[in-house]
């Protein structure tokens, strides 16, 4: 009876501490020890814009290529929520991270992945006084540029001008604005008769600011240059309001569906087109090599407060009614936007 007794005390306690391991093995998702495949985490800033999701499909193809793994957070323009997700991503054991930042003052953020041991890629904007590895963006100057330089070619460089620029806590929104200072606030042949900053650039701020600006002047206004094109179509409202569409220069960028819409009809008179594919891809190639301890291809370099920055710049190209439909075929991505979806108020112009 004894020897049974001891036995069955051995088996008890043997069981105990096999649940014990079972239980702390579950506790926490870590890459499977001797895995050859790079994870790489990816915490993108929102779900609100379409091009996301398309930035998002051409790094997927290119991690399936490169036999990477991605796992993806949406902050959905919340600071606190990005950074929890960017704690959550370094629990799963990420190799790398790339960061969409919600603003460009996460660099807490970036101080607690960089002393996990892990590389950090800055997508579309920069992360200020950060040690982050590698900035990939759009040339932002350049969308200005285009954007100032097609207002000038609209009004024979002469007018009333309203300066619509995006998120002051972005270095898009920035790097656009600049642009804007040294095309057009040093031309004395125009008249900058407003300018705004636009929080979350907010299509309803905008369409305040552009009301404000057409009865502070009359409705004489002859350029809104609007950063993007969320703000655009707040633009566009308000011009329309006024029964003033196609009579005034409105910009934009990003090339989203509403936005085409208004350039078929005459309402807008461009946006500016980033090539996603081409950022996309290569911030995944990118994101491999630094995890192998590789150092990736840069353009140039970036000081973000802290340091030199290496920077991959995406180019971009202006869109307007002589090219859209080209750009509806040949240069959007496949499922961006067809012509069905353009051409709705007015005839389709591509037939």
């Amino acid at each position: 009876m004894k020897k049974t007794k001891k036995g069955m005390t051995v088996v008890i306690a043997l069981l105990i501490v096999a649940i014990m391991v079972t239980a702390c093995s579950g506790t926490e998702e870590t890459k499977e020890p001797g895995s050859s495949k790079i994870r790489i985490g990816i915490a993108m800033k929102t779900e609100v814009q379409p091009r996301w999701k398309f930035d998002m499909q051409y790094m997927q193809e290119k991690a399936n290529e490169l036999g990477a793994e991605l796992i993806v957070q949406w902050a959905n323009d919340d600071v606190s929520k990005q950074a929890n997700q960017v704690e959550n991503l370094l629990t799963q054991g990420i190799d790398v991270l790339v960061i969409v930042p919600v603003s460009d003052k996460t660099a807490p953020v970036v101080d607690k992945v960089k002393s996990a041991g892990v590389p950090v890629i800055a997508y579309d904007a920069m992360i200020q006084d950060s040690d982050i590895d590698l900035y990939v963006t759009r040339n932002n100057y350049k969308v200005g540029q285009l954007q100032a330089e097609a207002a000038l070619k609209y009004t024979e460089g002469s007018g009333n001008y309203v300066l619509l620029k995006g998120d002051p806590a972005t270095t898009v929104a920035q790097g656009i604005a600049q642009a804007y200072e040294a095309i057009l606030k040093t031309n004395s042949s125009i008249h900058v008769v407003a300018e705004q900053w636009h929080q979350n650039w907010s299509t309803e701020r905008a369409l305040k600011t552009a009301e404000d600006a057409l009865s502070a002047q009359n409705d004489n206004i002859q350029a809104f240059v609007s950063a993007n094109d969320g703000m655009a179509m707040g633009v566009a409202q308000a011009v329309k309001g006024r029964n003033l569409e196609g009579k005034v220069f409105i910009s934009g960028l990003d090339v989203e569906l509403g936005s085409a819409r208004l350039i078929a009809e005459g309402a807008q008179t461009m946006s500016v087109w980033t090539k996603l594919d081409e950022g996309a891809k290569s911030t995944i190639e990118a994101a491999v090599q630094l995890a192998k301890g590789e150092t990736p291809k840069s353009d140039e370099m970036t000081t973000n407060g802290k340091k030199d920055v290496p920077t991959l710049t995406v180019d971009v190209m202006e869109i307007n009614k002589d090219n859209l439909c080209s750009f509806i075929n040949e240069i959007a991505p496949p499922g961006w936007m067809s012509e069905e979806e353009v051409f709705v108020n007015v005839p389709n112009a591509c037939q």
